[in-house]
Protein backbone atom coordinates (compact mmCIF):
# COMPACT_ATOMS: atom_id res chain seq x y z
CA UNK A 1 0.00 0.00 0.00
CA UNK A 2 1.75 3.48 -0.69
CA UNK A 3 1.71 5.63 1.35
CA UNK A 4 -0.62 8.46 -0.23
CA UNK A 5 -3.45 5.31 0.36
CA UNK A 6 -2.17 4.71 3.81
CA UNK A 7 -2.71 8.47 4.55
CA UNK A 8 -5.86 8.97 2.94
CA UNK A 9 -7.11 5.83 4.67
CA UNK A 10 -6.04 7.43 8.45
CA UNK A 11 -7.60 10.75 7.27
CA UNK A 12 -11.28 9.44 6.54
CA UNK A 13 -11.10 6.82 9.57
CA UNK A 14 -10.59 9.68 11.85
CA UNK A 15 -13.47 11.70 10.30
CA UNK A 16 -15.81 9.11 10.57
CA UNK A 17 -14.55 8.56 13.88
CA UNK A 18 -14.86 12.67 14.34
CA UNK A 19 -18.62 12.69 13.07
CA UNK A 20 -19.42 9.50 15.07
CA UNK A 21 -18.25 10.85 18.38
CA UNK A 22 -19.61 14.36 17.95
CA UNK A 23 -23.19 13.71 16.02
CA UNK A 24 -24.51 10.94 18.64
CA UNK A 25 -27.35 12.49 20.52
CA UNK A 26 -26.99 12.84 23.80
CA UNK A 27 -29.93 11.16 26.34
CA UNK A 28 -31.22 13.81 28.80
CA UNK A 29 -31.84 12.63 32.17
CA UNK A 30 -34.58 14.69 34.23
CA UNK A 31 -34.16 14.91 37.11
CA UNK A 32 -37.18 14.82 39.89
CA UNK A 33 -36.76 19.22 40.23
CA UNK A 34 -36.61 19.33 36.34
CA UNK A 35 -40.06 16.70 36.02
CA UNK A 36 -41.44 19.08 38.85
CA UNK A 37 -41.13 22.25 36.46
CA UNK A 38 -43.01 20.24 33.70
CA UNK A 39 -46.42 21.24 34.13
CA UNK A 40 -49.77 19.15 32.16
CA UNK A 41 -52.65 21.02 31.04
CA UNK A 42 -55.34 21.16 33.55
CA UNK A 43 -57.94 20.70 30.73
CA UNK A 44 -57.21 20.16 27.22
CA UNK A 45 -60.53 19.80 25.94
CA UNK A 46 -60.53 22.97 25.52
CA UNK A 47 -57.56 23.11 23.51
CA UNK A 48 -58.35 21.01 21.17
CA UNK A 49 -61.57 19.97 19.04
CA UNK A 50 -62.44 16.20 18.75
CA UNK A 51 -63.43 15.33 15.64
CA UNK A 52 -65.15 11.73 14.28
CA UNK A 53 -66.12 10.33 11.12
CA UNK A 54 -69.19 11.84 10.61
CA UNK A 55 -67.40 15.82 10.22
CA UNK A 56 -66.12 14.91 7.36
CA UNK A 57 -68.41 14.87 3.97
CA UNK A 58 -66.85 12.94 0.64
CA UNK A 59 -68.51 12.37 -2.73
CA UNK A 60 -69.18 9.41 -4.51
CA UNK A 61 -70.59 8.27 -7.55
CA UNK A 62 -73.61 5.92 -8.11
CA UNK A 63 -72.60 3.84 -10.97
CA UNK A 64 -75.96 1.46 -10.87
CA UNK A 65 -78.65 0.26 -8.67
CA UNK A 66 -78.76 -4.15 -9.08
CA UNK A 67 -80.96 -6.20 -7.73
CA UNK A 68 -78.41 -9.11 -7.72
CA UNK A 69 -75.84 -8.32 -4.31
CA UNK A 70 -73.24 -11.09 -6.07
CA UNK A 71 -73.75 -8.90 -10.14
CA UNK A 72 -73.07 -5.64 -7.80
CA UNK A 73 -69.81 -7.17 -6.07
CA UNK A 74 -68.59 -8.47 -9.46
CA UNK A 75 -68.63 -5.01 -10.67
CA UNK A 76 -67.00 -3.33 -7.44
CA UNK A 77 -64.44 -5.76 -8.14
CA UNK A 78 -63.82 -5.03 -11.73
CA UNK A 79 -63.46 -1.29 -10.33
CA UNK A 80 -61.32 -1.91 -8.16
CA UNK A 81 -58.74 -3.64 -9.97
CA UNK A 82 -58.63 -0.90 -12.05
CA UNK A 83 -57.44 1.30 -9.40
CA UNK A 84 -60.70 2.98 -8.17
CA UNK A 85 -61.82 2.61 -4.67
CA UNK A 86 -65.28 1.37 -4.81
CA UNK A 87 -68.49 -0.73 -2.32
CA UNK A 88 -71.52 -1.89 -2.37
CA UNK A 89 -74.71 -0.80 -0.14
CA UNK A 90 -78.25 -1.57 0.03
CA UNK A 91 -80.70 1.03 -1.86
CA UNK A 92 -84.07 1.38 -1.38
CA UNK A 93 -86.70 1.01 1.63
CA UNK A 94 -86.92 -2.78 0.94
CA UNK A 95 -82.91 -3.63 1.28
CA UNK A 96 -83.51 -5.76 -1.88
CA UNK A 97 -81.32 -2.97 -4.07
CA UNK A 98 -77.88 -2.82 -3.70
CA UNK A 99 -76.12 0.41 -5.30
CA UNK A 100 -72.34 0.07 -6.35
CA UNK A 101 -70.57 3.25 -5.55
CA UNK A 102 -67.18 4.34 -7.23
CA UNK A 103 -65.24 6.73 -4.17
CA UNK A 104 -65.43 8.33 -1.45
CA UNK A 105 -63.57 11.02 -3.24
CA UNK A 106 -62.01 14.62 -1.20
CA UNK A 107 -63.78 16.66 -3.47
CA UNK A 108 -66.64 16.46 -6.15
CA UNK A 109 -63.86 18.01 -9.05
CA UNK A 110 -61.35 14.96 -8.37
CA UNK A 111 -65.16 12.97 -9.94
CA UNK A 112 -65.47 15.42 -12.45
CA UNK A 113 -62.04 15.49 -13.93
CA UNK A 114 -62.67 11.89 -13.86
CA UNK A 115 -65.73 11.13 -14.95
CA UNK A 116 -65.27 9.38 -18.24
CA UNK A 117 -62.78 6.67 -16.99
CA UNK A 118 -64.97 6.04 -14.03
CA UNK A 119 -68.25 5.70 -16.20
CA UNK A 120 -66.37 3.37 -18.98
CA UNK A 121 -65.18 1.51 -15.90
CA UNK A 122 -68.46 1.02 -14.20
CA UNK A 123 -70.64 0.71 -17.45
CA UNK A 124 -72.53 3.51 -16.41
CA UNK A 125 -73.82 6.55 -18.48
CA UNK A 126 -76.19 8.06 -16.31
CA UNK A 127 -74.72 7.66 -12.69
CA UNK A 128 -75.35 10.61 -10.33
CA UNK A 129 -72.63 12.21 -7.98
CA UNK A 130 -73.40 12.21 -4.38
CA UNK A 131 -72.61 13.60 -0.93
CA UNK A 132 -71.36 10.75 1.45
CA UNK A 133 -70.74 10.81 5.24
CA UNK A 134 -68.83 8.63 7.14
Amino acid sequence: MSLARFIGLFFLIGTLLFLFVFNIPKSKNITSIEQEKVQQPDDTSEKFIIFDESNFEFFVYRAHVLSSKNNANILKEKIESRGYPSFVDEYGEMGNLFAIYVGPFLSEDDIVNNINIIQEISESENGEIIRWKL
